[in-house]
């Protein structure tokens, strides 16, 4: 039973990731990139930049980041929507 399950499920995810992208999967891509790369970016800035950090410097790169994961998720919305999927629950999972 679980086999049947994971089988259809990999056949939808296949038959999604070959079918060209609509405009649904552009603007799911723009938020699930914008919401990714938020994290992605704030996170990164305090790993790997010198601290301290400013508030308005995080500002920044948080709006720089949201504004790159737009775009990536409106130019490659499949790519974006897979790999940006867990840092955008990263705030708001329950």
């Amino acid at each position: 039973m679980t086999t049947s399950f994971l089988q259809t499920r990999y056949q939808n995810y296949v038959r999604w990731r070959h079918a060209p992208a609509t405009r649904r999967d552009r603007i799911i891509g723009a938020v699930i990139g914008g919401m990714g790369c938020f994290w992605i970016g704030v996170l990164g800035r305090l790993a790997l930049g010198p601290l301290p950090v400013s508030v308005s410097a995080l500002g920044w790169w948080a709006l720089g980041s949201v504004l790159l994961g737009v775009m990536l998720g409106i130019f490659f919305p499949k790519i974006v929507s897979v790999v940006c999927l867990p840092f955008s629950s990263f705030g708001g999972g329950g």
